[in-house]
Parts: structure tokens; C-alpha cells; sequence
């Protein structure tokens, strides 16, 4: 079984040869579908994933999601999906090979 996790930042959590890859929104939504969800960034409400309200903890994965806001967020605002999509999103996909 692929372990698939929505992280809030692209990052490595073991060692390993991983590939990333910018991908659509549309991509990014059907593939969070099944994906643990460790995201409590507003950018998530792009791809229709609400922000997590823990802080659990990632083990690793064999696919990971990352959304990078394609401008400045203020801290502690909570954004509207529209307010997110004007922003923008780059959706990153980061595989284990």
C-alpha cells in the first residue's frame, strides 16, 4: 500500500532518492482523495481538504503532496477557497523512487 501524506511544506522526512514534479489542481484533487492529511495551511481548501486541526506527526511516505502559495499569506488570516485560488497555488507532488 502507498503511504500518501498532504504535507505544508515540500520536505524530505528519510533518507532515500524521491523525485518531485509540479502538477495541476486537478491532478492535486484526485490524488489528496485517499492522502493523510498533516496540512493545517489554508492552501489546502484549494484542492478541497480542510486544514487539519492537529498537529500529527509524519513517519515518512511514499508519495507526498505540498502546496506552495504563489504569494504572500498573513499570518493567522483565514482565507476564503476563492482568496486562495486569486492567490494561486503550485501543487507539488513528491514521489520515492
Amino acid at each position: 500500500m502507498t503511504r500518501k501524506a498532504i504535507l505544508s511544506a515540500p520536505m524530505l522526512l528519510e533518507e532515500g532518492n524521491f523525485t518531485a514534479k509540479v502538477i495541476s489542481l486537478d491532478e492535486a484533487r484526485a490524488w489528496a482523495v485517499d492522502a493523510e492529511n498533516f496540512c493545517g495551511h489554508q492552501t489546502v481548501k484549494a484542492i478541497g481538504v480542510d486544514p487539519t486541526e492537529t498537529r500529527g506527526v509524519c513517519q515518512g511516505y511514499d508519495e507526498a503532496l505540498a502546496l506552495k502559495p504563489k504569494g504572500r499569506l498573513e499570518f493567522g488570516k483565514e482565507y476564503t477557497i476563492e482568496e486562495i485560488l486569486e492567490i494561486g497555488v503550485t501543487p507539488f507532488l513528491i514521489t520515492r523512487v
